[in-house]
């Protein structure tokens, strides 16, 4: 049986940070930078909210998103929260058919996953990208500011 160390929300939030500085400048990632931030993102909705933000801010483009969470899937593992993050990036470049593909995924592997929920709404409902990712921009901030109460606590007991 393996056992899992849970990263706090500080160190998950700082290793994705770092992840993404990384590799939006072309520089090596650790794996266990890697690890830790897939953990926080795939156990903690905060810290996958913060990455919802975090990934539009830090990456140029759809296609830097898409070969960042390829990464984090390729080291991490599977997680809906992170293909739930998929999808909201694939909408908002427009890629239908990987908005789809990822939308099921997450679903697939979380049936009640929140974030996928609100997406195949928002997605249902046809809100233009644009202001799916007005609404995201909005949210980055309030959500940053929250992480501040977890700090010291394991991302896995905040599920």
């Amino acid at each position: 049986m393996e056992i899992t160390t849970y990263p706090t929300h500080l160190e998950a939030k700082n290793s994705l940070d770092l992840c993404l500085s990384r590799f939006a400048d072309s520089a090596t990632l650790e794996e266990a930078d890697i690890k830790t931030a897939f953990l926080g993102i795939a156990n903690s909705i905060q810290i996958r909210d913060y990455a919802l933000g975090a990934l539009g801010y830090s990456l140029n483009d759809y296609q830097d998103i898409n070969a960042f969470l390829t990464l984090l899937t390729a080291i991490g593992g599977e997680s809906a929260h992170v293909q739930a993050l998929w999808s909201a990036y694939a909408y908002e470049a427009g890629n239908q058919e990987e908005t789809s593909l990822h939308l099921s995924k997450a679903k697939e592997l979380d049936p009640a996953n929140s974030l996928a929920t609100l997406l195949g709404r928002v997605f249902g409902a046809g809100w233009p990208p644009a202001s799916f990712a007005s609404m995201r921009d909005g949210l980055h901030g309030k959500v940053t500011e929250g992480l501040k109460d977890l700090e010291g606590v394991s991302v896995h007991a905040s599920k």
